[in-house]
């Protein structure tokens, strides 16, 4: 533990120099304050992480993979929302609780219009909309002058290098939204807490993003063994999802992250969005911290040896981005319907009277699930 302390003291020291050198470089005539900007933005949440003993765990991969599908196994219940398509709209972070509970924090007026004041600079032919220091979404003349912008702006601006502007999905995301809020939000930060009955109510706002947009923190409190007070995990978007302020909340919470899961279904294999997503975690220096989990879908494979064909697959291709990968099999789905057994519906206790007859591959999985809670329990100790 004194080992521990002085670095961090080392670390915190390190940070305060290099955020003072930033402080002074942005006071030199003709410097790039927008770059140094960022350097000071980052000593800050640098020292903030150095403040607080709190280990995260970030659950990744694309979309269909089954991150909340294993999030809901890991926690022993049907706890986030899960389905086919993109569904998390919102990194949501998962502390222990004495009861569940979702607490969301909304942005407040000033931080919405200066999001889309900052968006709207970024669009030539709306420089009028945010000329003046009076701009506000809550103006219906405003709103309108952004709807007709968004309605006639021409396709290079509404796409670039193949993928959505972030600018212009932002923009249309507080449009769309802004009718099923605006009874919510007010000038200083609002808490909304949905907690027991009312717990899952939290959903309409992760899976929609057009409610999510409005959200700046979402906070889910469980009373889990999974979990204690000093770990936090996290469900992030699909890294692959269309939209692209998705990809930009990920990779803001992975620069806070000390264990990345990266989660790959086998019916799909590696695809090329996690090759992308993969390389994108190499450049930020995190290659080491990740952990691979292969979500395996029963169903999907004939035998023991087609899974473990597709696994020696899937390790060779990860291995040309994350040398010597640990990696993990199992059936996350299996794994919540053994939890859930009692409270499981007629169609999913049959299905889990399947996969049960297909002793072989059940029974791989669930050793596999046991490997990868003592690997983890280890691993976060």
């Amino acid at each position: 533990m004194d080992s521990y302390n002085d670095l961090k003291q080392e670390l915190s020291k390190i940070n305060s120099d290099l955020a003072g050198l930033a402080e002074k470089g942005a006071s030199v005539p003709g410097a790039t304050k927008s770059a140094l900007n960022e350097w000071r933005h980052s000593c800050q949440k640098l020292q903030h992480q150095l403040s607080e003993d709190t280990l995260r765990i970030a659950v990744v991969g694309t979309i269909k993979s089954g991150k909340s599908t294993f999030m809901n196994s890991l926690l022993g219940g049907d706890y986030l929302k899960r389905g086919a398509g993109v569904v998390t709209s919102i990194v949501t972070r998962i502390h222990h609780g004495s009861h569940p509970a979702a607490r969301m924090l909304f942005k407040s007026w000033s931080e919405i219009n200066i999001e889309l004041t900052q968006a709207l600079m970024l669009m030539p032919s709306a420089q009028n909309l945010v000329a003046h220091n009076n701009f506000d979404i809550r103006d219906i003349k405003t709103r309108e002058s952004i709807e007709e912008l968004l309605d006639n702006l021409p396709l290079d601006q509404l796409i670039s290098q193949g993928i959505r502007n972030l600018n212009t999905v932002l923009i249309a995301n507080y449009l769309n939204g802004y009718g099923r809020v605006i009874d919510i939000l007010d000038e200083e930060n609002v808490f909304k807490d949905f907690e027991n009955d009312r717990f899952f109510d939290h959903w309409e706002y992760v899976g929609n993003d057009s409610l999510a947009v409005y959200l700046k923190d979402l906070l889910i409190e469980l009373n889990s063994n999974s979990i204690d007070s000093f770990t936090e995990l996290a469900d992030c978007q699909g890294s692959d999802s269309p939209n692209p302020l998705h990809l930009a909340m990920i990779q803001d919470y992975l620069q806070g992250a000390h264990l990345i899961i990266y989660v790959v279904s086998s019916r799909t294999g590696l695809r090329e969005a996690d090759i992308k997503f993969l390389s994108i975690i190499r450049k930020m220096g995190l290659s080491s911290s990740v952990q691979l989990v292969i979500n395996a879908d029963i169903s999907e494979h004939d035998s023991i040896n087609d899974l473990h064909k597709l696994i020696e697959s899937i390790k060779s291709e990860l291995a040309l981005i994350i040398p010597d990968p640990q990696c993990y099999t199992f059936s996350a789905l299996l794994h919540l319907f053994d939890t859930l057994e009692n409270r499981l519906s007629k169609k999913d206790r049959l299905r889990l009277n399947q996969w049960n007859q297909q002793a072989e591959l059940a029974d791989f999985s669930r050793i596999e699930y046991q490997r990868f809670q003592q690997h983890l329990r280890q691993r976060i100790v």
